[in-house]
């Protein structure tokens, strides 16, 4: 018989991604907030959540059976939580997470991203998460995505061959949506050795820029899509020996390996038959849910650390400075 406790977990910030986004589907095909991944895992119990509107603390309370606070300090108190999940505004992050361990001391730290919009912050939130020793973790899903890790795993494995060049086109601010792809990027090649601005296009609280990134053994360019009528994240990375791309964001990757051309002698061309990843993204949170069961049990896994998180922030930093 299992006698360890089951972890609590409070929530605070009941938006989009906290609670809204999946609070008219019902079951389990789709998993895209804290609040229903942590509530149907039956490793973890949702004890409460915290926000400053009251409807949106009556809808938690009726979902979910359990409490809803306004205030993080009678939440830590009441509950004593071993995770909290920290999903309000960028500009509040620090401030929310000083307050939990004002109040508390729990064992893990889960932050939406992007950490913080200025570099000190999101330093000062990772060192106080490591003075209390807490495991802070960053939710850049795709880092535990099915076909983005088979991707991971294809290019360690040298079945994908590197150099490579890539272009990706992307909507709605470095913060807000490059930030995972960087994130994701330095995943896969390693840190980020140059920043290149090409075009300052808007300015703005979440700019965005046209601009390259230089890694080691390859470099990427970035475009805004100024087209506010479609959100379009698509990314085509070129390898030795074949093209990635990564439709809607990487809700699906196809991979079209190389192959001799049949009308040129020495040519290469793209295989006619490409080979398709699907990835899960009616149930994103799912896969991080179970990641973070995997983290409390010290066993591997491919979460963004605080620590991970810090080099994505500081290749934001650069692309913001140099506008």
């Amino acid at each position: 018989m299992n006698l360890t406790p089951i972890p609590k977990v409070l929530i605070i910030g009941l938006g989009n991604i906290g609670m809204l986004y999946d609070l008219n589907f019902q079951g389990e095909e789709k998993i895209l907030t804290h609040c229903k991944s942590f509530y149907l895992n039956k490793k973890f119990k949702l004890v409460g959540g915290v926000d400053i509107k009251k409807e949106i603390r009556d809808l938690f309370e009726k979902h979910y059976k359990c409490l809803a606070f306004n205030d993080i300090k009678q939440a830590m108190k009441s509950l004593s939580p071993d995770i909290v999940i920290v999903s309000t505004s960028s500009e509040s992050h620090l401030e929310n997470i000083k307050k939990i361990f004002k109040y508390g001391k729990p064992k893990i730290i889960i932050c939406e991203k992007p950490l913080s919009y200025e570099l000190n912050e999101a330093i000062e939130i990772v060192e106080i998460c490591e003075k209390n020793s807490s495991k802070l973790f960053v939710n850049y899903f795709r880092r535990v995505q099915p076909a983005f890790l088979e991707i991971y795993n294809q290019i360690k494995l040298k079945n994908i061959h590197i150099p490579f060049q890539g272009i990706c086109i992307y909507s709605k601010g470095i913060f807000n949506t490059t930030s995972h792809f960087i994130d994701l990027f330095q995943f896969y090649f390693g840190d980020v050795k140059k920043v290149k601005i090409l075009n300052i296009n808007k300015k703005k609280k979440d700019p965005q820029p046209d601009f390259e990134l230089i890694f080691e053994e390859g470099n990427i360019v970035f475009y805004s899509n100024e087209n506010n009528d479609i959100f379009l994240n698509n990314i085509d990375l070129i390898f030795s020996n074949g093209k990635l791309t990564f439709e809607n964001g990487g809700s699906q990757i196809i991979w079209r390996k190389s192959k001799n051309d049949q009308r040129f002698v020495g040519y290469k061309v793209l295989d006619d038959e490409p080979k398709l990843y699907r990835n899960d993204f009616d149930r994103i949170q799912f896969h991080f849910t179970e990641q973070i069961n995997n983290a409390l049990k010290n066993e591997k896994v491919t979460l963004c650390t605080g620590k991970d998180a810090l080099l994505t922030q500081k290749v934001l930093n650069q692309i913001k400075s140099n506008l």
